[in-house]
């Protein structure tokens, strides 16, 4: 849908626009609605509907929420995670000559399999228990690698070295999700080898049982499976993990 006549300078410098930008309410391609413009969204707030609006916003920790005019999309609704960012964590093994090997001791020359580590955990709106890769929102002033490493220890109890996988960071879906051009969801991987993990007939485990830091008691396993079964998953971040982790491993010297 078309805008017609609007003009986002008008509404930029409108006394609206500057006190939502004082109160942090606005995500930056979301504008108030012009007068004039007729409402597409229904808006009710505790059953009650709400007949005029220009801007509606909402606010927590972790996210914000808005619902006004978009310049490209007309009326639209977005959502921007708190520092419009989160981290992806991927542990994986590699098995070489029936045994676990680091990345650094790797020979590319000869075959080897790569086994990701998942967490086994209730996500209601993918529909109950899944498999996905560990991952979470930044806290309000952490950066990507120190929620990596905070996500991990909680979902897993597992503790290392992180490293960036290449990529631009994600945005888990750019019709609602805004991110921006530095904003995201950054992926990083840890190498877990023989001094954490076993091989033992085609299967990788740990040997010291994972104790999850965080309060989250819908966690209630983490196992490893070959790496392509992570491309197979409805968690588009562990398909997302999988790829790059990949093209990592392919690309390396």
């Amino acid at each position: 849908m078309k805008i017609p006549d609007f003009n986002p300078e008008t509404i930029i410098h409108g006394r609206l626009m500057k006190k939502l930008e004082r109160q942090g309410l606005r995500n930056d391609s979301i504008y108030p609605i012009p007068e004039g413009m007729e409402r597409v969204w229904q808006v009710f707030i505790d059953g009650q509907k709400v007949d005029h609006y220009s801007h509606l916003a909402a606010k927590s920790q972790y996210c914000l929420m808005n619902i006004g005019v978009s310049l490209d999309k007309g009326q639209y609704v977005t959502l921007q995670e708190a520092d419009s960012s989160g981290a992806v964590i991927i542990p994986f093994v590699i098995i070489q000559n029936e045994k676990l090997v680091y990345l650094n001791k790797l020979n590319k020359k000869n075959n080897y399999l790569v086994y990701a580590g998942l967490i086994r955990q209730w996500r209601l709106r993918q529909g109950g228990w899944v498999w996905n890769v560990p991952r979470g929102y930044a806290n309000l002033g952490e950066n990507s690698k120190k929620t990596a490493a905070r996500e991990l220890m909680e979902e897993t109890g597992l503790a290392g070295k992180l490293f960036l996988l290449p990529g631009q960071p994600l945005n888990p879906n750019s019709t609602y999700f805004e991110t921006g051009h530095n904003g995201g969801v950054i992926i990083y991987a840890i190498n877990l080898g023989p001094d954490l993990a076993d091989w033992q007939n085609n299967k990788v485990t740990l040997r010291h049982r994972p104790r999850p830091t965080g309060i989250d008691e819908t966690i209630k396993a983490c196992r490893f499976f070959p790496l392509a079964r992570l491309s197979q998953l409805g968690d588009m971040f562990s398909v997302a993990a999988e790829s790059r982790l990949r093209y990592y491993l392919e690309n390396l010297r």
